[in-house]
């Protein structure tokens, strides 16, 4: 009997929307990530730090149509992606679990080296530990899947909004004049070393303590959510599913109310409301646009493009944008605004997206991805398009 082996997707076993929405969700986080990228994000008063009202306005609409609307879409996909995976292992009598396992472990061992070495705001490091946690879970059918995801969503959701509604705000800002000044100061004109450890020092007041619970939260429902849509075959394409991503749609566009609520009501609960409940529903309103898209005959290309390369697209925007403003390449850090840090992020995505169509021209995976899939399957296959081609099973 003939051994079977597990190998990555052809293109024409991929869910050609799915990479579309990926593409999407990584200009979305560009959107986000460029600001902490160019400026100390997390220490500002985002209220009054940029001063003039054509930087407020850009910062308004990227908190409404960006912040918080993104990662959950690009953790919808990776838990989506994780049944895919699933199941064509299962499909070809190969164990799942140390397929998985040596997946998860490359994607941890690569996030210590981007929050470390490159960029303090990775999230693929939380990615791998929540792949992890979703181990746990694997066995549950989509029903109950959704129902867990949903359920820690709108608990992290509602709770703290009901329990933040007796504060002004006040109490809970972010504005650290000494953390500002000392970010300006590393970033701007330290050495690399100096760089190193304050890039440590970020990470850890991101991820560290009470505030890793709460980024698990934010983040985990989507891996559930995600495979129990995979577990039952929605955004897969098929015909039968279009009545339901229209009602997706329409659901998700509530969001957008829930995203200008800050703008209506000053009051920090509903700041949080805006990002916790209005950003995944604005995720699900992305998706579903992108499928009807779909649905309709039409594609996007550029964003397929950009979404097959995705790992590579992702930690290239890290690399491109900190040889840009720290000091150890073009120093501007601290030098740009938001406005300029938008024309700036809209320049590279379009080089990623000639360089993505470029290089799946030539070749079958991008670069990381290439290492990620050897290191997954421990064997080495060939990364040139004029190669033989090989029936594989990989998420999408």
């Amino acid at each position: 009997m003939t051994k079977l082996t597990a190998i990555p997707t052809p293109t024409n076993e991929r869910i050609q929307s799915i990479d579309a929405m990926r593409g999407l969700a990584l200009l979305g986080i560009f959107f986000v990530n460029m600001i902490d990228f160019h400026s100390p994000w997390m220490y500002i008063d985002q209220l009054s730090y940029w001063g003039d009202q054509w930087n407020q306005f850009t910062m308004n609409v990227i908190d409404v149509l960006a912040q918080a609307s993104f990662y959950p879409l690009f953790s919808f996909l990776f838990g989506y992606g994780f049944i895919i995976l699933q199941n064509r292992l299962i499909a070809r009598s190969t164990r799942f679990l140390p397929v998985i396992v040596r997946r998860l472990v490359f994607l941890f061992i690569l996030g210590v080296m981007h929050f470390v070495l490159i960029w303090h705001g990775d999230i693929l490091f939380t990615y791998s530990l929540c792949g992890f946690l979703l181990l746990l879970f694997i066995k549950l059918n989509g029903k109950h899947l959704l129902q867990i995801g949903i359920s820690m969503w709108l608990f992290y959701a509602l709770i703290f909004f009901l329990l933040l509604l007796p504060f002004n705000g006040d109490e809970f800002t972010s504005h650290n004049p000494d953390a500002i000044q000392q970010s300006l100061l590393i970033y701007g004109s330290g050495s690399y070393m100096e760089i190193l450890n304050q890039r440590v020092s970020d990470w850890t007041y991101v991820n560290g303590g009470i505030n890793g619970v709460f980024l698990l939260f934010s983040v985990f429902p989507y891996f559930l959510i995600g495979a129990a849509f995979a577990k039952e075959g929605w955004f897969n394409g098929k015909q039968n599913n279009l009545l339901l991503v229209r009602k997706l749609f329409f659901i998700g566009a509530i969001g957008f109310f829930v995203k200008i609520s800050p703008l209506v009501f000053d009051s920090y609960a509903f700041s949080h409301l805006q990002d916790s409940l209005g950003g995944p529903l604005v995720s699900l309103f992305y998706m579903s646009a992108i499928a009807l898209i779909y649905y309709s005959g039409k594609t996007l290309k550029p964003l397929e493009w950009v979404g097959k390369l995705a790992l590579t697209n992702y930690l290239s925007q890290s690399i491109v944008s900190t040889l840009i403003f720290y000091n150890y390449g073009l120093g501007l850090y601290g030098e740009v605004e938001v406005t300029t840090g938008v024309l700036l992020l809209l320049g590279i995505f379009m080089l990623q997206i000639a360089f993505s169509r470029w290089w799946l021209l030539k070749y079958r995976y991008g670069p990381i991805e290439w290492i990620w899939r050897m290191v997954t399957y421990r064997r080495r296959f060939s990364l040139k398009r004029n190669q033989e081609r090989e029936i594989g099973y990989e998420n999408n």
